[in-house]
């Protein structure tokens, strides 16, 4: 089942919408959100994904980590990297 999510990028003047399958990983969550926020911001080689404020662990899947429809994630590139 495709899951909306609103995506907030560190370094990004815009919150966006991306599409992710439950069953994708949650690392999948940063790559779509970094290309699409790549006209703005440079994409970092290593970022993590947080939902209410905790890390979520990149294996998961978007289901296992509880995101429902419409939740916001924020992507946080680690220190160092990008931002």
């Amino acid at each position: 089942m495709l899951v909306p999510l609103y995506g907030f990028l560190k370094g990004d003047t815009l919150g966006l919408i991306v599409l992710v399958d439950d069953h994708q990983p949650v690392r999948d969550i940063t790559a779509s959100l970094q290309q699409a926020a790549a006209p703005r911001v440079p994409p970092a080689s290593h970022a993590s994904v947080y939902f209410k404020g905790k890390r979520l662990e990149p294996h998961l899947t978007v289901g296992q980590a509880g995101l429902e429809p419409l939740d916001r994630v924020d992507v946080v590139p680690e220190e160092g990297d990008g931002v």
